[in-house]
């Protein structure tokens, strides 16, 4: 078995003006979103869309594995979140990823959007950034960088994670929620937890803005089933 968790987040700034005489009390509703790509993940006609001549077609079958990608782990809503707010995910932290297979590597993506408004479905925006202007380019492109991969459909779908929260965060700021924090990583077995267990504290994200503690905690249930000892023979 395999877990992934998030068990702190702190976020400097709330992009909130205090507002007049400070009556608005610096506050505001954060939205968190975290994608887990593993390097095993299966993106629907993958093989079809790096190799068609047609840009349509191509399009589309961009579209489906935009689909795949964006089936996301969305946390409900945080409220009330003042400057240089501690989150805290209980005493066990709040899984993000799990699987029954330990994955030999895993990319990271994950955002703070402050949300001004809670009734915004931001799932579908993750989906709708095939609407955006910079889509079909972004759809031509990418077979050439899934072909010289090691894993395709692993960069594929890492490139498509990046995408989806580059249009997000430059839609958010024309609609004034702001994204306040954004983390890409990658990590891989072998050198991050060869053991099964990693515990990370005060990883600062690319803004800056925000800091971040997660732990790994993996097992082979195999190899714990195979350890049990056997039951001692009864003599009677």
């Amino acid at each position: 078995m395999f877990y992934f968790r998030i068990n702190k987040l702190q976020i400097f700034d709330n992009k909130t003006g205090k507002g007049f005489l400070g009556l608005a009390g610096d506050k505001t509703t954060v939205q968190l979103w975290s994608l887990v790509i593993t390097g095993n993940i299966e993106l629907p006609n993958l093989d079809q869309f790096m190799n068609t001549k047609n840009e349509k077609e191509r399009r589309d079958l961009a579209a489906q594995i935009v689909a795949t990608v964006a089936a996301s782990r969305r946390l409900t809503p945080i409220e009330s979140v003042k400057d240089n707010k501690t989150i805290l995910f209980g005493d066990t932290g709040y899984v993000m990823f799990q699987a029954k297979e330990i994955p030999e590597d895993f990319n990271w993506e994950f955002t703070a959007i402050k949300v001004n408004d809670k009734t915004r479905d931001i799932g579908a925006e993750m989906v709708n950034v095939i609407n955006d202007k910079e889509f079909s380019s972004f759809a031509n492109n990418l077979p050439t960088i899934a072909r010289g991969a090691v894993t395709p459909a692993y960069t594929a779908a890492v490139e498509v994670g990046k995408f989806i929260f580059s249009v997000i965060g430059n839609n958010l700021a024309k609609k004034k929620d702001q994204q306040l924090g954004l983390m890409y990583m990658s990590l891989d077995k072998r050198e991050h937890y060869p053991h099964g267990v990693r515990n990370s504290t005060d990883v600062s994200d690319l803004t800056g803005n925000m800091l971040v503690d997660y732990a790994i905690f993996a097992y082979d249930e195999k190899n714990i089933h195979e350890d049990k000892p056997k039951a001692a023979a009864t003599h009677l």
